[in-house]
């Protein structure tokens, strides 16, 4: 999957995109499969990484690392180069029901009431974490998913503010990071959110499903779009590749050349 994806997207798989701020729109039910790229890639370069899980567990996202053969455990425990927030657990204890009461150092809780301060000075603690292990390599955070930020009560403003904040500490400050983000793209709600990521990313990478409806064979789309930027000047390129999801591995081919239509 690593090889077929790198050669798609023209990416190396020894050397990571600097400075990238990759927002991936999601408007199918598949496109979870690129997270596990980019962790796949993380892990395969010893970069630092650390991964914001709004959607799943770590168990969960471990679980499929290491059907793609990379250790999460290990590299969170005994490497030192990946640091997991588990997000999901966080706002689960913000929206209960049931608490009584509410840990004031969850990040999460300032963030659902309008202020991501304390959100993004975690994410730079962090960084500063990982920085101690010494990588000759630039950090990459990642976020999945920022459509659950909406759903639990954020507002599109609070959410823009956020990534402006983070993309401010990791692709425009001394780290010289990249930011992904992923987000689902299901709700009208969401427009206004996707309009801004799209307008400030420096990689948009969309996926929908097949506009001629479900086939078997043909799980989705994607399109790429690498951007010119300030920090990475190029000649702006679009390429597109339709896919099918295996257990272990995805099948990418060119647009109508699937074996099931010719």
């Amino acid at each position: 999957m690593l090889a077929q994806i790198c050669q798609f997207f023209a990416v190396d798989s020894s050397n990571f995109p600097k400075n990238e701020l990759v927002f991936v729109g999601d408007k199918s039910s598949d496109g979870g499969f690129l997270i596990h790229y980019f962790i796949n890639l993380c892990q395969k370069q010893n970069r630092p990484l650390c991964f914001v899980g709004l959607s799943q567990s770590f168990n969960h996202y471990n679980s499929v690392a290491q059907k793609l053969g990379t250790n999460l455990l290990s590299a969170r425990d005994e490497n030192k180069n990946l640091i997991f927030i588990e997000g999901l657990k966080l706002i689960s204890e913000c929206v209960s029901l049931h608490s009584g009461q509410f840990n004031e150092s969850n990040p999460f809780l300032s963030l659902l009431k309008g202020d991501s301060t304390q959100f993004v000075n975690t994410i730079d603690a962090s960084l500063a974490n990982l920085a101690k292990i010494q990588s000759p390599n630039a950090p990459v955070v990642i976020v999945d998913d920022l459509s659950v930020l909406l759903r639990s009560g954020a507002t599109p403003k609070d959410i823009i503010l956020l990534v402006n904040s983070l993309n401010n500490i990791i692709t425009l400050g001394p780290t010289k990071g990249s930011l992904i983000i992923f987000s689902s793209l299901d709700k009208d709600e969401e427009n206004e959110l996707c309009a801004f990521l799209s307008h400030l990313c420096s990689v948009k990478i969309e996926i929908t499903n097949l506009k001629s409806g479900y086939c078997k064979d043909v799980h989705g789309q994607i399109e790429v779009l690498w951007k010119d930027s300030l920090l990475n000047p190029r000649e702006p390129k679009t390429t597109h590749s339709q896919f099918k999801l295996f257990d272990k591995s995805v099948e990418l081919f060119a647009l109508g050349m699937s074996a099931a239509v010719l």
